[in-house]
């Protein structure tokens, strides 16, 4: 016999489909979830667990207590285990608290001052998608009629957050391949410009240095030409894994177009670090690089442009740093160039930054 959910949560179901068709994010849609649950239900308890893509454990929860402002770190161990036991068996689980001598209803283990407690596995035919968590106020609240109507109405949800899921997903691998060359995986030169973006304004405001290295393969068209862009992509791939290891997790490495790089170093508290990251690249990148059976020499020129000494402007630091980078090509290449001479000795102390910032205004 087909199990009808009551008529009062058919609105609920209608206002979740209604917020993914408008785009609403997956976490909003859910949070809005559990607020229906305890406000127009009058469950005093919700809380939902979502799977992310990554396989880690969103929650979510509400309370009708504002009082208990719940929120993902909530949960009691007794909680979690229950959530992990309904995700690994994908079953309903189903609790009520023992009566004591007294005829009294106690607590549920955990300290949760509700006698029933139902965790409902959110799941579609090929996707655990997490699990729904329900408390009641009366020992008997979940019967095996209402156990029933509520696993549909799971799985309804279930069907209707997989859209959202999907479409988060989505939009997330669309965005990693507008800003992420598609050879390397490194940063394009949109995302560089963003990151640039952000760290010069985050060295504005707590009086830091950032540098940009513009790395330039020398001579790499001559690899194009004689071995093919096979072998080419193939080195440029090498060169990038070895700038990667070069920084900080904190810095951008970027290719920009061909055989140009661009690293964005924040937080510097001296010129002469910049200097010391371009010394560590080419020692990195200038080494023969193994693809197939031929072994390819790369060299590499760099130029360095410094914030807030050469320019406050992201443009215009990327574009003196690609001017350095010509002036170590004309001494032979396989060097790296500041834009200002003395860059290499300059020390970011706080003085020096608002004389620097000031002589920019």
């Amino acid at each position: 016999m087909k199990t009808l959910i009551p008529e009062e949560f058919l609105p609920l179901l209608q206002d979740l489909g209604e917020q993914v068709l408008d785009g609403t994010s997956l976490s909003q849609c859910v949070v809005r979830l559990c607020e229906q649950l305890t406000r127009r239900c009058s469950y005093p308890l919700v809380w939902v667990a979502i799977r992310e893509s990554d396989g880690d454990l969103s929650v979510y929860a509400r309370a009708a207590d504002p009082g208990l402002n719940p929120d993902s770190s909530w949960l009691t161990d007794e909680e979690r285990h229950c959530m992990d036991s309904v995700l690994n068996t994908q079953k309903t689980l189903h609790l009520q608290a023992e009566r004591d001598r007294t005829g009294e209803t106690p607590c549920l283990a955990g300290g949760r001052p509700y006698p029933a407690q139902l965790v409902v596995p959110l799941r579609t035919r090929d996707l655990i998608i997490g699990v729904l968590a329900l408390y009641g106020t009366q020992r008997n609240a979940f019967d095996s009629v209402t156990i029933q109507w509520v696993e549909t109405f799971a799985r309804h949800v279930s069907i209707i957050l997989s859209l959202a899921a999907v479409r988060k997903e989505t939009a997330a691998r669309i965005f990693h391949l507008t800003h992420h060359d598609p050879l390397t995986d490194l940063p394009n030169r949109i995302l560089f410009a963003d990151r640039l973006k952000q760290a010069l304004a985050r060295a504005k405001r707590y009086g830091r240095g950032v540098g940009v290295l513009f790395v330039d393969l020398d001579q790499f068209k001559s690899i194009n030409d004689s071995l093919g862009h096979e072998t080419g992509d193939a080195a440029l791939k090498i060169v990038a894994e070895r700038l990667v290891r070069c920084v900080r997790s904190t810095d951008t490495i970027a290719r920009l177009s061909g055989d140009e790089f661009a690293v964005v170093l924040s937080d510097l508290a001296q010129g002469q670090d910049a200097g010391h990251v371009a010394q560590k690249v080419l020692d990195a990148v200038c080494r023969p690089a193994i693809v197939g059976d031929r072994t390819i020499p790369i060299t590499a020129s760099i130029g360095i442009a410094l914030y807030p000494f050469d320019a406050a402007d992201p443009d215009a630091l990327l574009a003196q740093a690609d001017r350095a980078m010509y002036r170590a090509k004309e001494k032979g290449g396989r060097c790296h160039q500041f834009w200002s001479a003395d860059m290499d000795v300059q020390a970011f102390d706080r003085r020096t930054f608002e004389r620097s910032r000031d002589s920019k205004r």
